[in-house]
């Protein structure tokens, strides 16, 4: 009586069927995770501004604060001092966000008049990631911040030792 190895029987339509479920496991989340961040990215152009900046919540900071989206998943956040940020025009934020970038190769605390400001500002550099629908990166706190984007928005939260402060920034454009 001949004997059949039923483990080769149909073993090449088997490993045909393998290999194409292996390759969309592999391929598929790649083309969809490029395309989400290729919708990302198009809400990062120009800058966002804290909501409150030239009121109560910059004078109890101390400071206006903007954040701008570069190139490569880079981030920056820009502190100005108040009362002297209610001086600063939207150009000229745009210009000082884009002679820092140009100043750190890698993450950075710069602090400077970039040759625009009449006083200092501070501005932080960091990589920036993606969880899910969320950006996350490093800000200076325990744990990492994380930004969730709206329509012409974005939200800005960062941890606390009893809730997280949701802080909104509202998107300006740039020429």
């Amino acid at each position: 009586m001949q004997k059949t190895n039923y483990c080769n029987a149909g073993s090449s339509k088997f490993k045909g069927i393998l290999l194409g479920l292996l390759l969309a496991a592999v391929a598929l989340p790649g083309s969809v995770w490029s395309a989400q961040q290729a919708e990302t990215r198009e809400n990062l152009s120009g800058f966002y501004s804290r909501d409150g900046n030239n009121g109560s919540p910059a004078k109890a900071a101390g400071n206006n604060i903007y954040i701008k989206f570069f190139e490569n998943r880079w981030l920056g956040m820009m502190f100005v001092p108040y009362p002297y940020a209610i001086e600063v025009d939207v150009p000229v934020i745009a210009k000082v966000f884009k002679a820092a970038r140009k100043q750190a190769s890698s993450a950075a605390f710069l602090r400077g008049k970039y040759e625009l400001l009449s006083e200092p500002a501070t501005i932080q550099i960091e990589r920036y990631g993606y969880l899910e629908d969320r950006i996350v990166f490093e800000c200076g706190s325990l744990s990492p911040c994380t930004i969730k984007l709206g329509d012409g928005f974005l939200e800005l939260i960062k941890p606390g030792v009893i809730n997280e402060h949701i802080i909104r920034y509202s998107h300006v454009a740039t020429p």
